[in-house]
């Protein structure tokens, strides 16, 4: 319950901080103002599942309101489908600005963002449902990658370790990587006992 609440409060500082990439002024969305609606798109996208996605990891609110759980889970699913082929023409357009390492670590997360949820998707559909469970949770694993890596470009030990060039394409593939291997350990390390 209270890493719910973290990740919610802080995705709310995350969202409230994207919300200023939702205008037409060329100075305030630099580099994205070609793309303006692609970024809209995926910023719109990344926020409904955001703040779907706990609601639907959320093991008493599925079984209460399993119905609800359903309407909130194709949500998810269509937020992650504009989101995802959004951050892909992002990755493909803007980020080679920086270079091609960065451009290639946003490619494989918005590429695990939408497979991890396409798999949720069909073993919910085949009612393959801990498989389901499984596929879920690293969906939202790859949705809070964003978030975490915003966050860790903050931190000081950071800022101290080289530019955002130097370390922006670590700190993606960690965001997603590291979090997704620690689960996937607590997972099979609790499917033996």
């Amino acid at each position: 319950m209270i890493a719910g609440v973290a990740v919610m409060a802080l995705s709310s500082v995350f969202v409230y901080r994207a919300l200023r990439l939702f205008s037409f002024d060329p100075e305030k969305l630099g580099k994205y103002f070609s793309f303006k609606w692609i970024i809209m798109g995926h910023v719109l996208g990344g926020t409904l599942a955001l703040f779907t996605g706990p609601f639907q990891l959320w093991k008493a609110f599925r079984v209460k309101y399993w119905r609800a759980h359903r309407i909130m889970g194709r949500i998810y699913l269509s937020a992650i489908g504009v989101g995802a082929p959004c951050a892909l023409i992002l990755a493909t357009t803007t980020a080679p600005l920086i270079h091609w390492p960065y451009a290639l670590s946003l490619h494989m997360l918005a590429s695990v963002w939408l497979i991890s949820a396409l798999l949720a998707w069909r073993t919910a559909v085949r009612k393959k449902f801990k498989q389901h469970e499984e596929w879920a949770t690293r969906s939202y694993i790859a949705t809070l990658a964003f978030v975490a890596q915003s966050f860790s470009f903050e931190l000081p030990f950071v800022a101290r370790l080289g530019t955002f060039a130097e370390v922006s394409t670590t700190l993606i593939w960690f965001s997603w990587t590291v979090p997704m291997f620690a689960y996937d350990c607590v997972r099979g390390l609790s499917t033996r006992a």
